[in-house]
């Protein structure tokens, strides 16, 4: 068989991997499944029982899910750590106890195998609506305290648990009984900012989407009560219209925009229609480039606090104190920065930190100096950099290549320039489409233009482009630390907004 026929069969790799019978009887059968029989016999019952349960787990668990998930019908909850040690000592299952919470996981073949015998015991469809309720609730406890202490835990938790999130989305996709559960899982999911974090924008959408279209009793229900499906489908077009907002996608969020108007009024005053003023700010933002975005957001941020949605406030404030940067009065812009830094440090949160300190730039590049933007916006990449955060890294070097071009440094402005194009580039970002950061942008482009030539910008911005690892290569640089330009040449992309 070619290379390409084995790949075609892996999915049924316990027939693909076997040999002949030979003539003389042998105690195995030389077949994957016939060493994995001979593994799987070797189990207690529990352990077989738990075995086939925890092939419903993608990208591995830990020992809360497995207890939620697993346990019942003949494997007590308080049995299952020790028949997960069980298999364990047996080589079936691996254990990473190196971070804050253990994590187990079953090699491929071995998950494979577990899902066969489940399926013989016809208990598949049971354990998925189970893992997928677990997983409901755990998006949903990261939605209601994501602004907090905990914020990064959460989110390096959820970014962790994609594997399992993208299974339980999968699953209420395909099943009317659960659409409004995976409305509720992708929803959630977005207002942590899940798909932000790690840069995977387009998938966020996509599961809202598809979820959206797969529930379409959602938004006949009647709009009684805010915790209904009108409330939820409600936030999930915001939320959907909200991605779309920061990918620059400006048709699309305008249609989602509209679609959110037509349900939210239907229902009473809260946290929906907080919801809809804040994407109200935020597409006359970044779409119109309206000063009155600033009072809309200011709007919003009021509605979700009175609605008790501290996390939806914070996120309101944000773009509050952003729209005052880019629009605002020194005087004003100032204001708004100080309650966005102050309403920061007292959640505690560390990611919404270093999005403070990246206003405080910012301010200072639109209305202060330039040198003074330099070490905010530095020490907000540090910072983003040392969490895993994906998302904030594409704006910091965006913003600190206006503020270095500011200071006269066009060598390095123009490096920082590709660098941060190819960063939007990998998050699927269309700068265009986001007016105020674009108009900014061309500013700081043209300034550098004027003091670098043609062949001078190139090599620098197409080295910036060619970077992998924009952040590692931008402190490689000395660009995030201050240091003289070493900006090489090579590579050949094309530098454009």
């Amino acid at each position: 068989m070619t290379a390409e026929e084995i790949v075609e069969r892996l999915d049924d790799r316990f027939r693909l991997l076997s040999m002949p019978q030979p003539r003389t009887s042998a105690r195995y059968h030389h077949t994957l499944r016939g060493i994995v029989d001979w593994s799987y016999d070797l189990c207690t019952e529990g352990e077989r029982l738990l075995w086939n349960r925890l092939s419903v787990f993608s990208g591995g668990f830990d020992l809360e899910a497995a207890e939620v998930v697993c346990a019942g019908e003949g494997v007590a909850r308080e049995d299952v750590l020790d028949l997960l040690a069980g298999l364990v000592d047996k080589s079936i299952d691996a254990v990473n106890s190196s971070g804050d919470r253990a994590r187990c996981s079953l090699l491929e073949t071995i998950r494979q195998y577990g899902q066969q015998r489940l399926q013989e015991e016809a208990g598949t469809a049971r354990l998925r609506v189970r893992h997928s309720e677990f997983y409901r609730l755990t998006a949903v406890r990261a939605g209601q305290t994501w602004c907090g202490p905990r914020e990064v835990d959460w989110l390096t938790r959820l970014r962790t648990e994609l594997p399992n999130l993208r299974t339980a989305l999968d699953h209420c996709a395909s099943r009317d009984d659960l659409a409004v559960a995976g409305v509720e899982i992708a929803v959630n999911l977005a207002r942590t900012r899940c798909w932000f974090f790690s840069s995977t924008l387009g998938e966020g959408r996509h599961w809202l989407e598809r979820l959206l279209a797969a529930e379409p009793g959602a938004r006949d229900a009647p709009a009684g009560a805010a915790s209904g499906p009108p409330a939820l489908i409600a936030g999930a077009l915001a939320m959907k219209a909200w991605i779309a907002l920061c990918q620059g996608d400006n048709p699309a969020a305008g249609t989602f925009l509209a679609e959110c108007r037509a349900v939210a009024r239907e229902l009473p005053d809260g946290p929906s229609a907080a919801s809809v003023t804040y994407i109200e700010g935020a597409h006359a933002m970044l779409v119109g480039g309206d000063p009155a975005s600033s009072s809309l957001l200011a709007e919003a941020r009021e509605r979700f606090r009175s609605s008790g949605q501290a996390g939806d406030a914070h996120m309101a404030t944000m773009l509050w104190a952003m729209a005052e940067a880019f629009f605002g009065t020194r005087t004003s812009a100032s204001a708004a920065r100080d309650v966005y830094v102050a309403e920061a440090e007292a959640t505690g949160a560390e990611w919404a930190r270093t999005w403070a300190q990246w206003c405080t730039g910012l301010v200072e590049v639109r209305h202060g100096e330039a040198e003074r933007a330099l070490a905010p916006l530095r020490q907000a990449l540090a910072r983003q950099q040392a969490i895993g955060d994906s998302w904030g890294p594409v704006w910091g070097l965006e913003t600190l290549a206006w503020a270095v071009a500011a200071t006269g440094d066009c060598t390095r402005a123009a490096w920082l320039l590709g660098a941060a194009h190819r960063m939007r580039q990998e998050t699927g970002v269309a700068l265009i489409g986001l007016r105020p950061f674009h108009e900014a942008h061309l500013t700081a482009e043209r300034r550098v233009r004027a003091s670098l030539d043609a062949a001078q910008y190139t090599a620098a911005w197409s080295r910036g482009a060619s970077a992998e690892d924009a952040l590692r290569q931008a402190y490689a640089e000395g660009a995030l630390r201050g240091e003289p330009t070493r900006i090489r040449t090579g590579g050949s992309p094309t530098p454009t907004a």
